[in-house]
Protein backbone atom coordinates (compact mmCIF):
# COMPACT_ATOMS: atom_id res chain seq x y z
CA UNK A 1 0.00 0.00 0.00
CA UNK A 2 3.03 2.25 0.58
CA UNK A 3 4.36 1.63 -2.38
CA UNK A 4 1.41 2.37 -4.16
CA UNK A 5 0.99 5.90 -2.55
CA UNK A 6 4.21 6.70 -3.96
CA UNK A 7 3.79 5.81 -7.52
CA UNK A 8 0.39 7.90 -7.62
CA UNK A 9 2.27 10.82 -5.86
CA UNK A 10 5.30 10.76 -8.54
CA UNK A 11 2.71 10.14 -11.73
CA UNK A 12 0.84 13.45 -10.72
CA UNK A 13 4.01 15.34 -10.05
CA UNK A 14 4.89 13.81 -13.41
CA UNK A 15 2.07 14.93 -15.24
CA UNK A 16 1.86 18.59 -13.99
CA UNK A 17 5.99 18.57 -14.92
CA UNK A 18 4.39 18.04 -18.85
CA UNK A 19 1.52 20.61 -18.61
CA UNK A 20 4.08 23.05 -17.23
CA UNK A 21 6.46 22.09 -20.29
CA UNK A 22 3.91 22.14 -22.70
CA UNK A 23 2.59 25.66 -21.40
CA UNK A 24 6.16 27.14 -21.74
CA UNK A 25 6.79 25.89 -24.84
CA UNK A 26 3.62 27.48 -26.59
CA UNK A 27 4.20 30.69 -24.74
CA UNK A 28 7.75 30.95 -26.29
CA UNK A 29 6.57 30.15 -30.04
CA UNK A 30 4.12 33.14 -29.14
CA UNK A 31 6.97 35.66 -28.02
CA UNK A 32 9.59 34.17 -31.40
CA UNK A 33 6.65 34.27 -34.02
CA UNK A 34 7.39 37.10 -36.65
CA UNK A 35 4.15 39.68 -36.21
CA UNK A 36 1.64 39.98 -39.47
CA UNK A 37 1.82 42.67 -41.21
CA UNK A 38 -1.12 44.53 -41.01
CA UNK A 39 -2.96 45.72 -44.09
CA UNK A 40 -3.20 48.36 -46.17
CA UNK A 41 -5.52 50.48 -46.29
CA UNK A 42 -7.69 50.79 -49.09
CA UNK A 43 -8.74 54.07 -50.28
CA UNK A 44 -12.23 54.87 -49.41
CA UNK A 45 -14.73 55.91 -51.75
CA UNK A 46 -17.14 58.72 -51.05
CA UNK A 47 -20.77 57.29 -50.26
CA UNK A 48 -22.03 60.65 -51.51
CA UNK A 49 -20.61 60.36 -55.40
CA UNK A 50 -24.35 60.87 -56.21
CA UNK A 51 -27.01 62.80 -53.92
CA UNK A 52 -29.35 65.08 -53.41
CA UNK A 53 -29.06 68.50 -53.49
CA UNK A 54 -32.27 70.04 -54.05
CA UNK A 55 -36.01 69.09 -55.39
CA UNK A 56 -35.78 67.34 -58.33
CA UNK A 57 -31.78 68.08 -58.54
CA UNK A 58 -29.35 65.60 -58.05
CA UNK A 59 -25.19 65.98 -58.26
CA UNK A 60 -23.05 63.27 -59.16
CA UNK A 61 -19.17 64.00 -58.96
CA UNK A 62 -17.29 63.74 -61.78
CA UNK A 63 -14.88 61.40 -60.38
CA UNK A 64 -17.07 58.91 -59.24
CA UNK A 65 -16.76 55.39 -61.51
CA UNK A 66 -21.00 55.45 -62.13
CA UNK A 67 -19.99 58.33 -64.70
CA UNK A 68 -18.28 55.95 -66.94
CA UNK A 69 -21.59 54.15 -66.79
CA UNK A 70 -23.66 56.96 -67.68
CA UNK A 71 -24.01 58.52 -71.41
CA UNK A 72 -24.41 62.51 -71.99
CA UNK A 73 -26.90 62.85 -75.31
CA UNK A 74 -27.58 66.19 -76.96
CA UNK A 75 -31.24 66.61 -78.09
CA UNK A 76 -31.83 67.91 -81.38
CA UNK A 77 -34.54 68.66 -83.22
CA UNK A 78 -35.74 66.18 -85.93
CA UNK A 79 -37.94 66.88 -89.02
CA UNK A 80 -40.59 63.59 -88.63
CA UNK A 81 -43.79 62.33 -90.45
CA UNK A 82 -44.33 58.94 -87.82
CA UNK A 83 -47.70 59.13 -85.87
CA UNK A 84 -47.90 61.09 -82.48
CA UNK A 85 -50.69 58.21 -81.12
CA UNK A 86 -51.87 54.59 -82.39
CA UNK A 87 -54.36 53.46 -81.53
CA UNK A 88 -57.25 50.76 -82.90
CA UNK A 89 -60.02 51.75 -84.77
CA UNK A 90 -62.70 50.27 -86.81
CA UNK A 91 -65.01 51.35 -90.05
CA UNK A 92 -68.35 52.76 -88.44
CA UNK A 93 -70.17 53.52 -91.15
CA UNK A 94 -70.09 53.92 -95.22
CA UNK A 95 -72.41 55.74 -97.84
CA UNK A 96 -72.43 53.75 -100.68
CA UNK A 97 -75.09 53.36 -103.80
CA UNK A 98 -78.51 52.19 -103.42
CA UNK A 99 -77.89 49.42 -105.31
CA UNK A 100 -76.57 46.81 -102.72
CA UNK A 101 -74.69 43.70 -104.10
CA UNK A 102 -75.42 40.33 -102.85
CA UNK A 103 -71.41 40.22 -101.70
CA UNK A 104 -72.17 43.51 -99.63
CA UNK A 105 -75.37 41.65 -98.30
CA UNK A 106 -73.02 38.22 -96.82
CA UNK A 107 -70.11 40.79 -95.52
CA UNK A 108 -72.63 42.43 -93.97
CA UNK A 109 -73.96 39.23 -91.99
CA UNK A 110 -70.83 38.24 -91.19
CA UNK A 111 -69.09 41.12 -89.87
CA UNK A 112 -73.09 42.07 -87.82
CA UNK A 113 -73.30 45.17 -90.23
CA UNK A 114 -76.69 47.57 -90.71
CA UNK A 115 -77.69 48.51 -94.13
CA UNK A 116 -80.35 51.31 -94.93
CA UNK A 117 -81.40 51.51 -98.66
CA UNK A 118 -83.62 53.86 -100.45
CA UNK A 119 -84.57 53.58 -103.99
CA UNK A 120 -82.92 55.95 -106.21
CA UNK A 121 -80.73 57.34 -103.62
CA UNK A 122 -77.37 56.24 -101.93
CA UNK A 123 -77.84 54.03 -98.56
CA UNK A 124 -75.88 53.77 -95.14
CA UNK A 125 -74.61 51.15 -94.04
CA UNK A 126 -73.38 51.03 -90.67
CA UNK A 127 -71.14 48.60 -88.31
CA UNK A 128 -74.44 47.77 -85.60
CA UNK A 129 -78.22 47.44 -85.98
CA UNK A 130 -78.71 49.65 -82.87
CA UNK A 131 -76.64 52.31 -84.52
CA UNK A 132 -79.27 51.70 -87.71
CA UNK A 133 -82.31 52.26 -85.19
CA UNK A 134 -80.62 55.15 -83.74
CA UNK A 135 -80.22 56.59 -87.14
CA UNK A 136 -83.68 56.37 -88.21
CA UNK A 137 -84.92 57.87 -85.14
CA UNK A 138 -82.94 60.89 -85.64
CA UNK A 139 -83.85 60.50 -89.13
CA UNK A 140 -87.33 60.56 -88.46
CA UNK A 141 -87.47 63.47 -85.71
CA UNK A 142 -85.42 65.47 -88.31
CA UNK A 143 -88.31 64.94 -90.62
CA UNK A 144 -90.87 65.90 -87.94
CA UNK A 145 -89.00 69.49 -87.50
CA UNK A 146 -90.32 70.62 -90.94
CA UNK A 147 -92.94 69.32 -91.20
CA UNK A 148 -93.74 70.81 -87.71
CA UNK A 149 -92.88 73.82 -88.85
CA UNK A 150 -94.61 73.91 -91.64
CA UNK A 151 -97.70 72.86 -89.84
CA UNK A 152 -97.52 75.84 -87.37
CA UNK A 153 -96.72 78.50 -89.98
CA UNK A 154 -100.00 76.79 -91.74
CA UNK A 155 -102.06 77.10 -88.07
CA UNK A 156 -100.88 80.56 -87.54
CA UNK A 157 -101.87 81.43 -91.38
CA UNK A 158 -105.46 79.69 -90.78
CA UNK A 159 -106.22 81.22 -87.32
CA UNK A 160 -105.33 84.78 -88.63
CA UNK A 161 -107.74 84.27 -92.11
CA UNK A 162 -110.80 82.94 -89.84
CA UNK A 163 -110.10 85.82 -87.94
CA UNK A 164 -110.11 88.06 -90.77
CA UNK A 165 -113.12 86.80 -92.43
CA UNK A 166 -115.50 86.89 -89.01
CA UNK A 167 -113.99 90.30 -88.28
CA UNK A 168 -115.69 91.29 -91.84
CA UNK A 169 -118.58 89.47 -91.42
CA UNK A 170 -119.27 90.69 -88.21
CA UNK A 171 -118.58 94.78 -89.45
CA UNK A 172 -121.11 94.01 -92.38
CA UNK A 173 -123.94 92.44 -89.90
CA UNK A 174 -123.24 95.56 -88.05
CA UNK A 175 -123.93 97.96 -91.20
CA UNK A 176 -127.20 95.98 -91.73
CA UNK A 177 -127.98 95.59 -88.41
CA UNK A 178 -127.83 99.59 -88.13
CA UNK A 179 -129.98 100.01 -91.29
CA UNK A 180 -132.66 97.83 -89.93
CA UNK A 181 -132.47 94.64 -92.54
CA UNK A 182 -130.65 91.86 -90.32
CA UNK A 183 -131.84 91.39 -86.24
CA UNK A 184 -129.67 92.00 -83.89
CA UNK A 185 -129.74 88.28 -83.05
CA UNK A 186 -127.42 87.75 -85.91
CA UNK A 187 -124.98 89.91 -84.44
CA UNK A 188 -124.48 88.80 -81.45
CA UNK A 189 -124.24 84.79 -82.57
CA UNK A 190 -121.41 86.75 -85.11
CA UNK A 191 -119.82 87.93 -82.09
CA UNK A 192 -119.82 85.08 -80.63
CA UNK A 193 -118.60 82.73 -83.55
CA UNK A 194 -115.76 85.58 -83.38
CA UNK A 195 -114.51 84.11 -79.83
CA UNK A 196 -114.72 80.78 -81.01
CA UNK A 197 -112.69 81.27 -84.18
CA UNK A 198 -109.79 83.19 -81.56
CA UNK A 199 -109.93 80.29 -78.93
CA UNK A 200 -109.88 77.72 -81.81
CA UNK A 201 -107.19 79.15 -83.78
CA UNK A 202 -104.86 79.79 -80.43
CA UNK A 203 -105.67 75.83 -79.96
CA UNK A 204 -104.22 74.98 -83.04
CA UNK A 205 -101.57 76.97 -83.29
CA UNK A 206 -100.56 76.02 -79.71
CA UNK A 207 -100.74 72.10 -80.76
CA UNK A 208 -98.45 72.87 -83.51
CA UNK A 209 -96.05 74.91 -81.18
CA UNK A 210 -96.04 71.62 -78.98
CA UNK A 211 -95.46 69.58 -81.57
CA UNK A 212 -92.60 70.99 -83.02
CA UNK A 213 -91.17 71.40 -80.00
CA UNK A 214 -91.12 67.91 -79.69
CA UNK A 215 -89.94 67.17 -82.64
CA UNK A 216 -87.29 69.33 -82.14
CA UNK A 217 -86.25 67.27 -78.41
CA UNK A 218 -86.76 64.20 -80.31
CA UNK A 219 -83.81 65.21 -82.86
CA UNK A 220 -81.61 66.68 -80.55
CA UNK A 221 -81.94 63.63 -78.09
CA UNK A 222 -81.63 61.34 -81.66
CA UNK A 223 -77.94 63.29 -82.21
CA UNK A 224 -77.06 62.63 -78.30
CA UNK A 225 -77.34 59.29 -78.86
CA UNK A 226 -75.62 58.97 -82.46
CA UNK A 227 -72.53 61.03 -80.36
CA UNK A 228 -72.96 58.44 -77.76
CA UNK A 229 -72.31 55.69 -80.16
CA UNK A 230 -69.71 57.83 -81.74
CA UNK A 231 -71.25 58.92 -84.83
CA UNK A 232 -71.19 63.03 -85.60
CA UNK A 233 -74.90 64.05 -86.90
CA UNK A 234 -73.32 66.55 -88.77
CA UNK A 235 -70.87 64.20 -90.92
CA UNK A 236 -74.15 62.06 -92.19
CA UNK A 237 -75.40 64.71 -93.59
CA UNK A 238 -71.79 66.03 -95.40
CA UNK A 239 -70.07 62.85 -96.38
CA UNK A 240 -69.67 61.34 -99.69
CA UNK A 241 -69.57 58.10 -100.82
CA UNK A 242 -65.86 57.78 -102.07
CA UNK A 243 -65.02 58.09 -97.84
CA UNK A 244 -65.77 56.23 -94.35
CA UNK A 245 -66.49 57.44 -91.33
CA UNK A 246 -63.84 55.70 -89.37
CA UNK A 247 -64.11 55.87 -85.39
CA UNK A 248 -61.66 54.90 -82.71
CA UNK A 249 -61.07 54.92 -79.04
CA UNK A 250 -59.01 57.11 -77.97
CA UNK A 251 -57.51 56.89 -73.95
CA UNK A 252 -58.43 59.56 -72.08
CA UNK A 253 -55.05 60.30 -70.68
CA UNK A 254 -53.82 60.74 -74.25
CA UNK A 255 -56.93 63.08 -75.30
CA UNK A 256 -54.16 66.09 -75.61
CA UNK A 257 -52.58 64.41 -78.56
CA UNK A 258 -55.81 64.30 -80.93
CA UNK A 259 -57.38 67.69 -82.59
CA UNK A 260 -59.58 67.97 -85.58
CA UNK A 261 -58.00 68.28 -88.88
CA UNK A 262 -54.71 66.20 -88.02
CA UNK A 263 -54.07 63.60 -90.66
CA UNK A 264 -53.93 60.16 -90.14
CA UNK A 265 -53.06 56.51 -91.86
CA UNK A 266 -54.80 53.28 -91.35
CA UNK A 267 -54.15 49.87 -91.88
CA UNK A 268 -56.50 47.57 -91.99
CA UNK A 269 -56.64 43.92 -91.10
CA UNK A 270 -58.90 42.81 -93.98
CA UNK A 271 -56.90 45.16 -96.82
CA UNK A 272 -53.21 44.48 -95.01
CA UNK A 273 -51.22 45.50 -98.09
CA UNK A 274 -52.46 49.24 -98.37
CA UNK A 275 -52.63 52.37 -96.74
CA UNK A 276 -55.48 53.97 -96.28
CA UNK A 277 -55.04 58.44 -95.97
CA UNK A 278 -57.72 60.51 -93.74
CA UNK A 279 -58.27 63.37 -91.72
CA UNK A 280 -59.84 63.54 -88.09
CA UNK A 281 -63.68 65.53 -88.82
CA UNK A 282 -64.49 65.31 -84.98
CA UNK A 283 -63.97 64.37 -81.25
CA UNK A 284 -67.13 63.25 -79.45
CA UNK A 285 -68.65 65.63 -76.50
CA UNK A 286 -68.50 62.78 -74.22
CA UNK A 287 -66.33 60.12 -72.77
CA UNK A 288 -67.31 56.59 -72.89
CA UNK A 289 -67.97 55.08 -69.55
CA UNK A 290 -66.79 51.49 -70.18
CA UNK A 291 -64.06 52.23 -72.15
CA UNK A 292 -63.05 55.65 -70.60
CA UNK A 293 -62.26 57.11 -73.65
CA UNK A 294 -63.06 59.46 -76.10
CA UNK A 295 -64.27 58.35 -79.10
CA UNK A 296 -62.86 59.74 -82.76
CA UNK A 297 -64.21 60.31 -85.77
CA UNK A 298 -62.04 60.36 -89.06
CA UNK A 299 -62.55 60.57 -92.79
CA UNK A 300 -60.98 57.53 -94.89
CA UNK A 301 -60.57 58.23 -98.55
CA UNK A 302 -61.76 54.88 -100.33
CA UNK A 303 -62.14 55.66 -103.74
CA UNK A 304 -61.54 51.60 -104.73
CA UNK A 305 -64.37 50.91 -102.24
CA UNK A 306 -62.52 48.19 -100.52
CA UNK A 307 -63.84 48.68 -97.28
CA UNK A 308 -66.65 47.47 -95.40
CA UNK A 309 -68.68 48.77 -91.94
CA UNK A 310 -67.24 46.45 -88.95
CA UNK A 311 -63.40 46.08 -90.62
CA UNK A 312 -60.88 46.94 -87.77
CA UNK A 313 -57.51 48.81 -88.60
CA UNK A 314 -54.48 50.39 -86.73
CA UNK A 315 -55.22 54.34 -87.07
CA UNK A 316 -51.75 56.06 -86.54
CA UNK A 317 -52.83 59.48 -85.72
CA UNK A 318 -51.01 63.42 -86.25
CA UNK A 319 -48.91 62.13 -89.34
CA UNK A 320 -48.80 65.52 -90.41
CA UNK A 321 -44.78 66.42 -90.92
CA UNK A 322 -43.52 68.16 -87.84
CA UNK A 323 -39.96 69.04 -85.75
CA UNK A 324 -40.18 66.33 -82.84
CA UNK A 325 -37.24 65.79 -79.98
CA UNK A 326 -36.10 62.31 -79.86
CA UNK A 327 -34.39 60.46 -77.00
CA UNK A 328 -32.68 56.98 -76.58
CA UNK A 329 -35.89 55.07 -74.57
CA UNK A 330 -32.67 53.97 -72.38
CA UNK A 331 -33.21 58.01 -70.83
CA UNK A 332 -36.75 57.96 -70.00
CA UNK A 333 -36.97 56.60 -66.25
CA UNK A 334 -40.61 56.12 -65.51
CA UNK A 335 -41.84 56.57 -61.33
CA UNK A 336 -45.38 55.99 -60.76
CA UNK A 337 -47.40 57.63 -63.18
CA UNK A 338 -45.29 59.80 -64.55
CA UNK A 339 -41.60 59.97 -66.89
CA UNK A 340 -39.24 61.79 -65.83
CA UNK A 341 -35.83 62.99 -67.71
CA UNK A 342 -32.56 63.98 -66.04
CA UNK A 343 -31.46 67.19 -68.00
CA UNK A 344 -28.47 68.51 -67.30
CA UNK A 345 -28.41 71.51 -65.37
CA UNK A 346 -25.00 73.01 -63.58
CA UNK A 347 -21.73 71.60 -63.93
CA UNK A 348 -22.17 67.54 -62.30
CA UNK A 349 -26.05 68.90 -61.68
CA UNK A 350 -29.36 67.18 -63.34
CA UNK A 351 -32.46 68.11 -62.97
CA UNK A 352 -35.73 65.68 -62.92
CA UNK A 353 -37.83 66.70 -65.53
CA UNK A 354 -41.18 65.56 -65.96
CA UNK A 355 -42.27 65.21 -69.65
CA UNK A 356 -44.70 63.66 -71.49
CA UNK A 357 -43.30 60.92 -74.07
CA UNK A 358 -45.22 59.73 -77.72
CA UNK A 359 -44.79 56.96 -79.66
CA UNK A 360 -41.65 55.10 -80.10
CA UNK A 361 -39.76 55.08 -82.94
CA UNK A 362 -37.28 52.78 -83.31
CA UNK A 363 -34.49 52.45 -80.01
CA UNK A 364 -35.50 56.63 -79.51
CA UNK A 365 -39.14 58.00 -78.02
CA UNK A 366 -40.61 61.34 -78.84
CA UNK A 367 -40.66 64.07 -75.91
CA UNK A 368 -44.20 66.25 -76.57
CA UNK A 369 -43.33 68.30 -73.52
CA UNK A 370 -40.77 69.16 -70.99
CA UNK A 371 -37.90 69.20 -73.17
CA UNK A 372 -36.55 71.62 -75.66
CA UNK A 373 -33.82 71.79 -77.89
CA UNK A 374 -30.51 72.08 -77.33
CA UNK A 375 -30.87 70.07 -73.59
CA UNK A 376 -28.58 67.43 -72.40
CA UNK A 377 -30.16 64.58 -70.97
CA UNK A 378 -28.87 61.37 -70.02
CA UNK A 379 -28.65 58.37 -72.15
CA UNK A 380 -27.78 54.05 -71.56
CA UNK A 381 -27.27 54.25 -67.72
CA UNK A 382 -29.98 56.69 -66.63
CA UNK A 383 -32.02 53.45 -65.17
CA UNK A 384 -29.38 52.95 -62.16
CA UNK A 385 -30.28 56.49 -61.06
CA UNK A 386 -33.81 55.73 -60.19
CA UNK A 387 -34.03 54.98 -56.89
CA UNK A 388 -32.48 58.42 -55.86
CA UNK A 389 -34.42 59.86 -59.01
CA UNK A 390 -37.64 58.64 -57.26
CA UNK A 391 -36.37 60.21 -53.49
CA UNK A 392 -35.41 63.86 -54.64
CA UNK A 393 -39.13 64.10 -56.32
CA UNK A 394 -40.60 67.12 -54.36
CA UNK A 395 -43.70 66.16 -52.31
CA UNK A 396 -47.24 68.39 -53.25
CA UNK A 397 -46.11 69.62 -49.36
CA UNK A 398 -43.13 71.12 -50.67
CA UNK A 399 -42.77 75.07 -50.33
CA UNK A 400 -42.37 77.05 -53.40
CA UNK A 401 -41.86 73.94 -55.36
CA UNK A 402 -44.45 72.10 -58.34
CA UNK A 403 -45.26 68.55 -57.75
Amino acid sequence: MKARKILGRFGSVAQFAIALAATVGFLFYLLRAPAKPEPEARPRRPLDAVRIVGPGVIRIDADSPLTDKLQVIPVLSTRVTTPVLNVTGTVAASLRPSSVRHSEVELAAITGAAIVTSRGHDSWQFNSPDVLTTYMDWQRATADISFSHAQLASARELAAVRLAAQQAQIKRLETYVAAGTDARKDLDIARADLIQVELQGRKDVREAEVAMKKAIRDEAAGARQLQQAGLDPAMLTSVTSDVDIVMADVPEGFSNRVMPGQNCEAIFFGVPNARFTGRVRSIAPVVSKDRRALRVLFFIDDLNDRLRPGMFAEIGMGTDARQALLVPTDSVIHVGRNDYLLIAGEPGEWKVAAVDVGEIHQDRIEVLRGLSSGDRVLGSGAILLKPIVAKSLPTPNTPGVEP
